[in-house]
């Protein structure tokens, strides 16, 4: 019921977001978009300063060599079954187009288009691109070292942390209808289907890795990877099923899988795949991701990023207690 309501007051936003901007009643604003920024920013600080309230130093290289190691694992697997599978879509294209093309009369054939995809001078600028990442990354330490220096007696950042995510999700609102997306037409792709089901295989076979590294029972490695990046659930349902120690090092590794996402969108958003950072997301694609996968995929990405991140949040609280009685 939890999820549910914390999936449906997203919502809620994002279609407040969709009303105003339908009723005219929010204009285009520089001012606007500047504090759109300046929330994403905002949100990754208290990010990082949550994952310094919430890990004790008591056990923290524990807990800390065990969440990166799910958190690369998970992503690792998420990213190759993507790729695996993106390629196979992609060939079947290609050999569609290519069968279509033999019956064509000439000057018709579509094989013989001219690829405009590669193959150019390449003007891309790895510093040009990895300069966003990486204070991205800088803002998510600031905040981890403001955490762990500074203590305010009940304050965790939770609060102020959701309602700046509620803005962001509101604002997005508004570019969508902005920006003219079908909504319809994006949510009909099989990709809305094939997406996250990469993730869920992706992540599950990931975090085979870490429980033969640490001799940890596999259903309790399969329950920490299906998190998918839902930090505050996963790592809260593992604790109360008698596993403190996993359930700390779920929610660090969540938050690591998150913040790994929002470093490398900017950069797969280039590539030739450029959907599979939204896989790498998880859960995140339809909240604290979405506003960098608009900004680096375009606001066409938006739909299918929602519909992924809900299928996965959705699956959270059912796996996790599933694999963890395994």
């Amino acid at each position: 019921m939890a999820a549910l309501i914390s999936i449906l007051t997203l919502f809620i936003f994002l279609g407040l977001g969709f009303a105003a901007a339908r009723l005219h009643s929010i204009r285009e604003n520089p001012m606007t978009e500047s504090l759109s920024a300046w929330v994403l920013y905002g949100l990754l600080f208290f990010m990082g300063f949550r994952i310094a309230v919430n890990t004790g130093s008591d056990r923290l290289l524990e807990i800390g060599v065990l969440s990166v190691v799910f958190a690369v694992s998970s992503v690792g697997g998420t990213v190759v079954i993507l790729l695996l599978m993106y390629s196979a879509v992609e060939r079947l294209f290609r050999r569609k187009i290519l069968t279509s093309a033999v019956s064509a009369p000439d000057g018709l054939r579509t094989g013989d288009a001219e690829d405009t995809t590669g193959g150019g001078a390449d003007d891309f600028s790895h510093f040009a691109a990895l300069r966003e990442p990486l204070k991205l990354l800088l803002i998510v330490v600031a905040g981890f070292t403001a955490g762990w220096f500074i203590h305010i007696p009940g304050f965790t950042g939770e609060a102020v942390s959701g309602w700046m995510l509620r803005f962001l999700l509101f604002s997005i609102g508004i570019d969508m209808v902005k920006s003219g997306v079908n909504l319809k037409a994006a949510l009909a792709k099989p990709e809305t289907i094939y997406l996250p089901l990469g993730v869920i295989i992706g992540s599950l076979l990931g975090s085979l890795i870490p429980a033969a590294i640490f001799e940890i029972e596999p259903g309790k490695s399969l329950a920490v990877a299906s998190g998918f990046g839902w930090y505050s659930l996963s790592g809260v349902l593992i604790t109360d099923m008698g596993d403190p120690i996993l359930g700390s090092a779920s929610f660090v590794s969540n938050i690591l899988r998150e913040t790994i996402a929002l470093l490398s969108i900017p950069l797969i958003s280039r590539s030739r795949f450029p959907h599979i950072g939204i896989g790498v997301a998880g859960a995140t694609s339809m909240d604290v991701t979405l506003p960098l996968i608009e900004k680096s995929c375009g606001p066409d990405s938006v739909p299918v990023s929602i519909t992924s991140g809900a299928i996965l949040s959705l699956l959270v609280p059912v796996l996790v207690p599933l694999f963890f009685q395994i």
